[in-house]
């Protein structure tokens, strides 16, 4: 009798949880850090921490998986991973994804050498210029927009970005690139350049997001929305801004 019981209250608990319950694979970028990379073949990051912490919280298992840009839009959009992280709102992307609440806030910039002193006020003042980007990445609609009137470079990682503008080679790749502020100076201090680079312009301020496939499950309606209340808590408690604070220093 104890058996049948304990069979019964097993069976109980396993139907009364959604099947994402057991595991949910967020997709994304492998080198946006803060937000995601590896160190030593672990991945951490700001966004990595904090899906965590969400998780735990809605006792769901997450795995991450990594793939360049273009192929984890691809993945979310015809559901083969049930989230992605972190894109910025368009309205085509609205069409395929939910998206949950905005875990902060990217500013995208225009870098430049110092010792170049480029002066930006507008988009229109990069004309006649080369100006690195990054593959596939939305820097915000205006800019998103005005891109066909310039001289773009194309760059698939954020370290390359850096790289060209920084190099001492002589050789000019790009006179300024485009890129989110914290990964850009988070990994230009690791590749060890310094204080070379200034912002001279601010693209686009605009906020980042877990977003979840429409077409991997009709479920995932509720658990943007689920997932979306428990980031709220966890910014009234403090813990994102803590986790922030922790990789920025």
């Amino acid at each position: 009798m104890l058996n049948k019981f304990l069979l019964f209250f097993a069976g109980s608990i396993l139907f009364s949880f959604p099947a994402w319950a057991e595991k949910v694979i967020f997709a994304s970028y492998e080198d946006i850090p803060p937000k995601i990379y590896r160190e030593k073949g672990v991945l951490k990051g700001t966004y990595v921490e904090v899906i965590r912490e969400a998780c735990k919280r809605l006792k769901i298992q997450p795995e991450f998986v990594t793939f360049p840009w273009a192929r984890a839009v691809v993945m979310a959009r015809t559901g083969k991973v049930d989230a992605i992280f972190p894109p910025f709102v368009t309205e085509e992307r609205k069409e395929y994804l939910y998206f949950s609440e905005p875990v902060s806030e990217t500013r995208n910039m225009v870098f430049a050498l110092k010792k170049r002193k480029i002066k930006v006020q507008s988009l229109a003042d990069l004309k006649g210029l080369t100006v690195g980007v990054n593959n596939q990445y939305s820097y915000g609609r205006e800019f998103d927009s005005y891109k066909k009137n310039l001289r773009l470079d194309h760059s698939s990682t954020q370290e390359m970005l850096i790289q060209k503008l920084g190099r001492s080679d002589g050789v000019k790749r790009v006179d300024a690139v485009v890129a989110s502020e914290e990964a850009f100076r988070f990994m230009s201090k690791s590749l060890g350049y310094g204080d070379i680079f200034e912002a001279v312009y601010v693209v686009s301020e605009n906020p980042a997001y877990v977003a979840f496939s429409k077409a991997r499950d009709p479920g995932h309606k509720e658990l943007s929305e689920r997932f979306g209340k428990t980031l709220q808590q966890m910014k009234k408690e403090g813990v994102i801004q803590r986790i922030f604070d922790h990789y920025m220093k």
